[in-house]
C-alpha cells in the first residue's frame, strides 16, 4: 500500500473572521493507493444551502466512488460539483470557488475552478502556484498589469469561471506533478491569500516543524495587519515529508504489455468488437446494479439506516449517469438530497449543533413533503427531540448565569428542571453535565449552610458569655446548650468540647456544692443555734425590733414571758426556768409582741 509507505501530513484551519456565517469549507479524503484535499470558497447569499460545503462533499463524494488522479476523473469531479450546484438553485444561484488536489502518493495533479489557491514549497522556496480564473489574473497574462499587484487588484474577483456559472464552465486541470521528498503544499481562500503574501508564507515556513505551526503563524500574521473587517478565511497545509517510491522499469513493463494486447488485437481484427462488447456488457451492469442499489437504498430507508441509504442511491445514480437515464438520475439525485440532509441533520445532533441541526430537519421535511418513500413522522420525532435538546442547553444556561451571579437556588431549580427534561429525551450528555452542575450547587450551598449556622453558634455563644458574666447562670447554660447543638450538626468538634466545659462550669455556679457537717453534730441534723452570751436570759426584747429568726435553729418550747408588775412598782424577778429547759437566745426566738403594760414595766429601772 502506497499510504503505508509514504508519510503526508495534513492540517488545517477555517474561520468567519469578523462574520457570524463561515462560506468556506475544506475537507480530505487519505486512501491506501491514493488521496484527495478540497478547498472552496461560497460566492452566493443563499441562507440555507452552504454552497462551499455542498461543492466540497460533492467532489470528495465522487472521488470515493471512482478514485483517480487522471485529468478526466478530476475534471468529472468539478463538473458534477457544478452540476448538483445548479440543480440546487431553487432560491438564488448557488457559486463556489474551489481547489482540487489528487496525489497517488508519488505524483500530483490539482484542478482549479475560481479563484481559490494552491501553492507549492520546495526546499523553502515557493516552487509554483495555481492561476485564479478571474479577470486580473488574465490581464497579468496578458502583461496588462504588474504580477504583485494582482492580489491587492479590484478585478481579483471578477471570476470568468467557477462552479455554478450560468456560462460554459471551463475548469482548469493541471498536468501530473512529480513530489519529492520535503515538498509542502497550502490551499488558501481568498481571505487569506489576499492578506498573507507569499513572502511571509515562505518566512512562516522556516520556522515550522509541522503544518499545525505553519497555519498557526499564518493566522498570526493574518490578524496583525489589524483590518476593520476580517473576512472569511481557510488555510490547509500539506507535509509530503516522505513520497512513495515507483519502480522506474515497472512502468516500461506495463507499456509494453498494453502494446503487445493492442497489437494482439489489431492482428486478429477483433479489437473494435472487443471493444464494443465490453462497453455494452459493462451499460448492462449498470443498468442492473442502478434499480438494485435503488431498491437496497428504500430498504435502508425503511429501516431507518440513513448512512447506508445515502450511499447506495449514490452508487445508484452513478449507474444511471453510465446508462445515460436522465430521468432517473435527477429522481435519485433528490433522494441523495433528503438523505444527505437527514444525515447531516444526525451528525450535528452528536456534535450538539442543535441549531444546524434543526436547519437539517427542517430542509429535509420541505423537500419530502408528499412523498410516501420517506418516514416524515420520524423526522418530525427527530425535530422535537432536537427542540428539546434546545430547551435542555438554554435552560442550563440560565442556570449558570444565576450561579455566577450566586443565585444558588435559581441555579438549582434552572438544573433541575433542565436535567428532568433531558432525562425523558434520553439527551445523555446534557443530563451528566446537569448531574455536575447539580452537585456543584450542592456544595455552594452546603459551604453556605455552614457558615451560617457557625454565625449562629458563635452569636449563642456569646449571648452565653454574657449571662455568664451578669450572673445569670440559667440563661447562660440556654444559650451554651444551643450552640452546642449547632455545632453538633455542622462538626465542629472541638466547640462542641468547649460548650460542654461552659455548660459544666456555669452549672457550678448556679448549684454550688452543700458545706460539711460540724464536728460533734448528729449526722444529718444542723449544728444547734449559737446562744448570746452578751444578752441576758429571759431578757425583754427590745419594743418594735424584730428578731431575726435562724431557719436551722431546732424547734424549742418557749420561754414563758416575764409577769409585769403594777405601775410605780417594781416588777418581781423572773422565774427561773427549769433546767431541763434549753435557754434560747433571744435572737432564736419570734420578735414578741409588745403592750402598753409590758411597755411601761421595761421602762421601770
Amino acid at each position: 500500500m502506497r499510504k503505508d509507505n509514504s508519510e503526508f501530513i495534513t492540517g488545517f484551519l477555517s474561520e468567519s473572521g469578523s462574520f457570524v456565517r463561515n462560506k468556506d469549507y475544506f475537507a480530505y479524503a487519505e486512501l491506501d493507493d491514493i488521496a484527495c484535499w478540497v478547498i472552496a470558497r461560497g460566492l452566493d447569499n443563499d441562507q440555507e444551502v452552504e454552497s462551499a460545503e455542498l461543492a466540497a462533499k460533492s467532489v470528495l463524494g465522487y472521488f470515493l466512488q471512482r478514485p483517480s488522479i487522471s485529468r478526466y476523473r478530476i475534471r468529472r469531479y468539478l463538473q458534477e460539483a457544478h452540476r448538483v450546484l445548479q440543480a440546487e438553485s431553487h432560491r438564488v444561484r448557488l457559486k463556489a470557488s474551489l481547489t482540487v488536489i489528487v496525489t497517488d502518493y508519488a505524483r500530483v495533479r490539482y484542478g482549479v475552478a475560481g479563484n481559490t489557491r494552491l501553492y507549492q514549497f520546495r526546499n523553502g522556496r515557493l516552487q509554483w502556484q495555481s492561476k485564479d480564473q478571474s479577470l486580473a489574473q488574465q490581464m497579468v497574462d496578458g502583461e496588462e498589469i504588474a504580477e504583485d499587484s494582482l492580489d491587492q487588484h479590484e478585478e481579483r474577483h471578477n471570476l470568468l469561471s467557477y462552479l455554478g456559472t450560468p456560462n460554459e464552465f471551463r475548469p482548469f486541470i493541471s498536468k501530473k506533478l512529480p513530489l519529492y521528498d520535503g515538498d509542502v503544499f497550502l490551499l488558501a481562500t481568498p481571505g487569506l491569500w489576499e492578506k498573507v503574501n507569499s513572502a511571509e508564507m515562505k518566512d512562516g515556513l522556516q520556522e515550522a516543524t509541522d503544518p499545525e505551526t505553519w497555519i498557526d503563524t499564518l493566522e498570526d500574521v493574518l490578524l496583525s495587519k489589524q483590518e476593520h473587517v476580517v473576512q472569511n478565511y481557510t488555510a490547509a497545509a500539506i507535509f509530503a515529508n516522505k513520497i512513495f517510491k515507483t519502480d522506474p522499469q515497472k512502468k516500461w513493463r506495463i507499456i509494453k504489455r498494453v502494446a503487445l494486447i493492442l497489437l494482439v488485437l489489431a492482428l486478429a481484427g477483433g479489437g473494435a468488437l472487443l471493444f464494443k462488447m465490453k462497453e455494452a456488457e459493462r451499460i448492462a451492469d449498470a443498468a442492473t446494479g442502478m434499480f438494485e442499489q435503488e431498491t437496497a437504498g428504500d430498504a435502508f430507508i425503511a429501516e431507518s439506516d440513513y448512512p447506508k441509504a445515502l450511499k447506495a442511491y449514490s452508487e445508484a445514480r452513478n449507474a444511471a449517469n453510465i446508462v445515460k437515464n436522465k430521468i432517473q438520475a435527477t429522481l435519485l439525485a433528490k433522494k441523495i438530497r433528503i438523505t444527505q440532509l437527514i444525515v447531516d441533520g444526525d451528525t450535528a445532533v452528536k456534535d450538539e449543533q442543535f441549531a444546524k441541526a434543526l436547519d437539517k430537519y427542517d430542509k429535509a421535511l420541505k423537500e419530502m413533503k408528499g412523498r410516501e418513500d420517506f418516514n416524515e413522522p420520524e423526522i418530525l420525532e427527530k425535530k422535537e427531540k432536537t427542540q428539546s435538546y434546545v430547551l435542555v442547553m438554554q435552560w442550563k444556561k440560565e442556570g449558570d448565569l444565576l450561579f455566577e451571579a450566586q443565585d444558588y437556588a435559581g441555579a438549582e431549580a434552572y438544573y433541575q428542571k433542565a436535567r428532568k427534561l433531558a432525562l425523558e429525551t434520553s439527551f445523555v450528555t446534557g443530563e451528566k453535565e446537569l448531574r455536575t452542575k447539580l452537585d456543584e450547587v450542592a456544595s455552594k450551598k452546603t459551604g453556605i449552610d455552614k457558615e451560617k449556622k457557625t454565625l449562629d453558634g458563635d452569636k449563642l455563644e456569646k449571648q452565653g458569655d454574657e449571662s455568664y458574666a451578669a450572673q445569670d447562670f440559667e440563661g447562660a447554660i440556654q444559650s451554651y446548650t444551643q450552640a452546642q447543638e449547632i455545632y453538633q450538626e455542622i462538626g465542629v468538634l472541638e466547640k462542641v468540647l468547649a460548650m460542654e466545659r461552659k455548660v459544666t462550669k456555669a452549672e457550678e455556679k448556679l448549684n454550688p456544692p452543700a458545706a460539711p457537717p460540724s464536728a460533734g453534730a448528729p449526722a444529718g441534723q444542723p449544728p444547734a443555734a449559737q446562744v448570746n452570751q452578751t444578752a441576758p436570759v429571759n431578757q425583754t426584747a427590745p419594743i418594735n425590733q424584730a428578731v431575726p429568726v435562724n431557719p436551722v435553729a431546732p424547734t424549742y418550747q418557749p420561754v414563758p414571758a416575764p409577769q409585769v408588775a403594777p405601775t410605780n412598782q417594781a416588777a418581781p424577778p423572773a422565774e427561773t426556768a427549769p433546767e431541763t429547759q434549753p435557754v434560747q437566745s433571744p435572737q432564736a426566738n419570734p420578735p414578741a409582741t409588745a403592750n402598753p403594760t409590758q411597755e411601761e414595766a421595761a421602762k421601770t429601772p
